[in-house]
């Protein structure tokens, strides 16, 4: 590593960085048209979005090089991918950081605008299944999405673009704490046929004890072009084997040098894998109607620890899963757009739970076995409509609407009830343990959701747009399945999530700007109440501010910003320690929170970016009583350009601050996943 870091700084002051031209500045981040495809899965200006989506550009995440995705999410309002250890994270879209069993069903995770999971069965740290280390942009819808997409897109859309290969390269990395990866983009064309590549692997030792992991994603891309028809077939295939650190316990831990690295869960590991392969057929008829059908089939597998409740049960979950999403555009008028679509999907899912740790007597409601065996197979169709129409040169306005039906078949492979795996009894009052099994049994939801927006131009450079909407998520199975004593399956219903939402953009040759403000109001939230039961009464509303702007000072120098301001707070009469929290915050929720980059770019073969991320205070806990003070965390990355040849040095907290990714306070005791001081990576790519 010290070889190619000398190698870097060598050339970075090689005497071409005093003669560099300005005029000549690369001009891959000027303000420009953006175009993004998360919204109704096809391509839309970003200028008349009816909606909010944030970008990170191809150029943007290959000068970041992320090694984890929340290094190139702090780039856009009203998100934060929270890292747990490794690969691990939970995230906020216009939210606070969910947690527990459904939280990633708040917020939809999807590549080419495919969920890369069936409904039902997502994963909070089911985000390292994509090579987003290798996409050609990561776009964050937030808010409810629209008619396009169903369940789970409540809080916002997480859609990461695949691969796209401009030139052949191989790249090797290292870094802090023997952190090193390989990179391969490879493509070729023949005719109307082409044929892309794009893998990694990362092996990482981690910076804190036994807490290291190894990962290999491979991206297979095949497109070809017909005189009516074209497709676009990718293959995602994804392993990951971690070592998982738990967290760190007493209050301010994280500054402790004796404490920092230590690992108190060196047992803990993760390990998943994940197939997924889509074919996206498209075609046009004379009269300028568009269609796509997108065939596809998912497969994936985990094993882990839960090192983070008592008696450490191994959970084992997988899928296998198949659908096919459709839409059809025509236009009704020269003014007037349609779009009519259908969503299938089949899948099979299970999960498995096993203690092998005994408590003792005294807490055998927690007892030593199997806890859960049980098979869940779903079906679900959704139909949606969504109009544009054009009433002026000034003024465009939108609607959609989506139903959605699904359906669960349940089946469990143990003895039902409250008893052991061995039908007796626990050690309580009544005789039952804390797991309850539910007999076989079929359940299914229907759901509706709309959006109503409209987008007016004051000018060229000047519009506003303003949206209402709607969305909802169906239970999870580990929420409606994975039950606990005294539950019941009927508890427990679909979230609903009402939204409003404005904004103002304002585009110039050397600025943009994007103002947004939104309130949303969610009822029938699927919580854990005081007793530890899982209920669907809960209640929350969510009110906030974003902005973001580009700033292009002259040609060799460039200013960007993302921040917003947020207030979400509990709405229900629940008690905790026998006090409400009706109008507190919900924890993990920081009001304040943003990044700025300063970019220059003295010419088309240098450039050099400082980075300043900024997360506010937060409370930990639902009665407000345990605060993290926030963060700041400053990066730099320098990249030199030749030919054949690209050299990138990136800095991580570059001040090397004391920092908690996440905190939280839980089971009478503060706990971080403490955030990695300084790191240093160096990049040689070759192309070829």
């Amino acid at each position: 590593m010290k070889a190619i870091i000398s190698a870097l700084s060598l050339s970075f002051l090689m005497p071409h960085f005093a003669a560099a031209d300005p005029s000549s500045a690369d001009q891959a981040d000027s303000i420009i048209e953006t175009v993004v495809v998360t919204g109704r899965r096809s391509e839309q200006n970003l200028s008349q979005l009816i909606g909010a989506a944030g970008q990170v550009s191809a150029e943007q995440l290959q000068r970041i090089g992320h090694a984890h995705i929340n290094e190139s999410a702090a780039r856009i309002p009203g998100v934060w991918l929270s890292r747990g250890n490794g690969q691990e994270l939970l995230a906020a879209v216009r939210s606070p950081v969910f947690t527990g069993a459904g939280s990633c069903a708040e917020i939809l995770t999807t590549e080419d605008g495919l969920p890369i999971r069936p409904t039902g069965m997502c994963n909070v740290n089911q985000l390292f299944e994509v090579n987003s280390e290798q996409a050609s942009g990561l776009e964050i819808w937030r808010g409810p999405g629209t008619v396009f997409y169903g369940s789970n897109a409540m809080h916002g859309v997480i859609n990461s673009l695949s691969a796209d290969i401009q030139r052949n390269y191989l790249s090797l990395e290292s870094g802090s704490h023997d952190y090193n990866r390989v990179k391969l983009g490879w493509r070729e064309q023949r005719g109307n046929q082409t044929w892309q590549i794009a893998a990694n692997g990362v092996t990482d030792k981690g910076f804190k004890d036994e807490a290291g992991f190894d990962q290999q994603k491979l991206s297979l891309k095949h497109s070809w072009s017909g005189s009516e028809v074209s497709t676009d077939t990718h293959l995602a295939l994804i392993n990951l084997n971690q070592e998982t650190a738990g967290y760190i316990n007493v209050k301010g831990s994280y500054k402790d040098s004796a404490a920092w690295k230590a690992n108190p869960n060196p047992e803990a590991f993760r390990d998943g894998q994940a197939m997924r392969l889509s074919t996206r057929i498209s075609g046009a008829s004379g009269a300028g109607d568009q269609w796509h059908i997108t065939p596809y089939v998912r497969k994936s597998e985990m094993t882990f620890l839960q090192h983070y409740l008592p008696g450490q049960p191994e959970e084992k979950n997988g899928q296998t899963s198949a659908g096919v999403q459709s839409s059809y555009q025509t236009s009704l008028a020269t003014d007037t757009t349609l779009w009519l679509g259908t969503d299938v999907e089949w899948a099979s899912m299970w999960v498995e739970e096993f203690q092998a740790n005994a408590l003792g007597v005294a807490n055998n409601v927690r007892f030593l076995g199997q806890h859960y065996d049980f098979e869940v197979d779903s079906q679900q169709i959704a139909l949606f409509a969504n109009l544009e129409w054009q009433l002026s040169d000034q003024l465009t306005t939108e609607m959609g609407l989506r139903y959605e039906y699904l359906n669960y078949d349940y089946e469990n492979n143990m003895l039902s009830g409250t008893t052991r795996d061995d039908g007796s009894d626990c050690n309580s009052a009544d005789g039952t343990c804390r797991y309850y099994r539910p007999e076989d049994r079929s359940d299914s939801t229907n759901n509706v959701n709309f959006h109503l927006g409209a987008d007016y131009s004051f000018s060229d450079n000047l519009s506003a747009y303003a949206r209402l909407a709607s969305a909802y998520r169906a239970p999870q199975i580990n929420e409606i399945y994975r039950l606990q004593r005294e539950q019941a399956v009927a508890d427990i219903k679909p979230e609903q999530l009402d939204s409003i939402e404005a904004g103002l953009r304002f585009r110039q040759d050397n600025l943009a700007a994007e103002l947004n403000i939104y309130s949303m109001d969610k009822e029938q939230v699927i919580i854990k109440d005081s007793a530890g039961f899982v209920v669907s009464n809960g209640e929350t509303s969510h009110r906030g501010i974003e902005l973001q702007l580009s700033y292009a000072i002259n040609p060799a120098w460039q200013i960007a910003a993302a921040s917003n301001w947020a207030k979400h707070l509990y709405e229900q009469n629940g008690l905790i320690n026998g006090a409400s929290i009706n109008g507190n915050d919900i924890d993990t929720a920081p009001r304040t929170q943003g990044s700025a980059q300063l970019l220059y770019t003295p010419s088309e073969t240098l450039s050099a970016e400082l980075e300043w991320v900024y997360l506010g205070d937060y409370f930990l806990d639902p009665a407000n009583d345990h605060q993290y003070a926030g963060h700041d965390v400053v990066n730099f990355t320098v990249q030199r350009r030749y030919e054949q040849w690209d050299l990138r040095l990136r800095v991580t907290n570059l001040t090397d601050e004391r920092i908690a990714d996440r905190a939280d306070y839980g089971f009478g005791s503060y706990r971080y996943f403490v955030g990695e001081g300084r790191g240093v990576l160096a990049e040689v790519k070759r192309y070829f």
